[in-house]
């Protein structure tokens, strides 16, 4: 029951992950950890701009209030030009003004941010190094063939607290830290903090945000519907062929028989996973391929039970009277035969749906889960696969691994509840 339990509530929220899913999984919301370059507070604009007896520039839920508090880290941002020759650093320049510098510290507590401003945007983080002229910069900053960089990097200032009174969208009165001044021009990306008429504005995240600021709730659930959508499915196409396989070679018999679990045999050898990331590697991900993949993986066994039930139906007296009645060889099979296996074979499955998750989770812990356009589709393995990586925040890993244990688990209980139900020797 407990196993049944889990699983109706897994599957459940999975379902109703539109209306559960507090956030957009792609979008990103409020940051646990560092803000990126471009991260907009998501209840101001690009630009807000407030000017006393004029109308302010600022989204409507701001403009509705009769008083704003933010409070912004107004950076001061320095473009630099970094020139290569010959592997080592040859120029750091500060862009205005054409300053030559000597050193440029970017792990320095004061830099807040370093965006790169132009070439591979995909590369290493800049930020954390030190440049020196004369020598040589952290490995992998540079793309082969590149000699020039430019970088732009943020330096923080004590936030700074503004109050704004407010007519019908329009600044009465604009103090900056208590002192009055007559306009403020605030950026998205320095707001921290936004006090609306007493209270705070802001996105709660129930399990934290990821590196990139999406929700961790929304992701997680939306990644369960990929994978248990995978484990169905794949489960699905075993029992096909499978339950097919397994009652056809049992009740022909003979050396058909032979030859088809000889066969069978023969497949168990191969090293399926090694196959599967094969056809993975070489055809174009996509969910079909990968349901065709992994239920190729699972259907041997299931061949196997069934094979065994039927050889234990195919002389019994309801048999024979379905021959002698005149039954064809597929109607038997289909109305009398695997019907009377249904027992094993639901339990098997329900012990296959977990199995196949986790080989799903493999494969995306390597990077050749579901791709769409060119990018991996979350599930449960890709978000363990990405918190893997963010040693500074295990929440990212904690939480996807214990919903996935936890749901893998409960199958493994259902399965073992349901082969007791089905064992008629259960009650002995």
């Amino acid at each position: 029951m407990i196993g049944l339990s889990v699983v109706a509530l897994v599957g459940l929220a999975t379902l109703l992950t539109p209306w559960l899913a507090p956030h957009d999984p792609e979008r990103a919301h409020h940051w646990i950890g560092p803000r990126p370059p471009g991260f907009i507070h998501p209840d101001c604009a690009a630009q807000n701009r407030f000017r006393v007896g004029a109308p302010a520039e600022a989204p409507a839920r701001l403009l509705a209030a009769r008083r704003l508090e933010l409070t912004a880290e107004e950076r001061e941002r320095v473009d630099y030009r970094i020139a290569l020759r010959r592997g080592v650093v040859r120029a750091i320049t500060r862009k205005e003004g054409s300053v030559e510098e000597t050193r440029l510290d970017l792990a320095a507590p004061e830099v807040s941010a370093v965006e790169l401003l132009d070439g591979d945007r995909e590369g290493p983080t800049r930020a954390g190094a030190i440049l020196a002229l004369g020598e040589a910069p952290p490995a992998g900053w540079f793309a082969p063939g590149v000699g020039v960089m430019e970088l732009r990097v943020a330096a923080a200032r004590p936030p700074v607290t503004y109050a704004i009174e407010l007519a019908a969208g329009i600044p009465a009165a604009i103090l900056r830290d208590g002192v009055a001044v007559e306009a403020a021009t605030l950026r998205g990306e320095d707001v921290r903090r936004v006090v609306a008429d007493g209270r705070e504005l802001t996105l709660r995240h129930l399990l934290g945000t990821d590196h990139a600021g999406r929700d961790l709730l929304s992701r997680v659930l939306w990644g369960g519907q990929v994978s248990l959508l995978v484990g169905l499915v794949a489960t699905a196409v075993s029992l096909v062929i499978g339950v097919l396989f397994g009652a056809v070679a049992g009740y022909v018999g003979g050396r058909a028989d032979r030859a088809m679990m000889g066969a069978v045999d023969v497949l168990y050898a191969v090293p399926f996973m090694f196959l599967v990331i094969l056809l993975l590697t070489l055809f174009e991900r996509s969910l079909l391929l990968l349901f065709v993949a992994l239920g190729a993986v699972q259907w041997l066994t299931m061949a196997r039970i069934v094979r065994g039930q039927v050889l234990s139906l195919v002389n019994r007296e309801f048999i024979t009277a379905a021959r002698m009645s005149g039954a064809s060889h597929a109607r038997i099979i289909v109305r009398h035969l695997i019907p009377n296996c249904l027992g094993p074979v639901i339990v098997y499955a329900t012990l296959t749906v977990p199995a196949v998750i986790l080989q799903e989770s493999f494969l995306s812990f390597l990077g050749l889960g579901v791709g769409f356009a060119g990018r991996q589709i979350d599930s449960w393995g890709a978000l363990v696969n990405e918190g893997a990586k963010a040693t500074q925040h295990p929440w990212l890993l904690i939480v996807p691994a214990l919903w996935m244990s936890a749901t893998l688990l409960a199958l493994n209980a259902l399965g073992d509840g349901l082969r007791d139900a089905f064992d008629p020797r259960g009650g002995e």
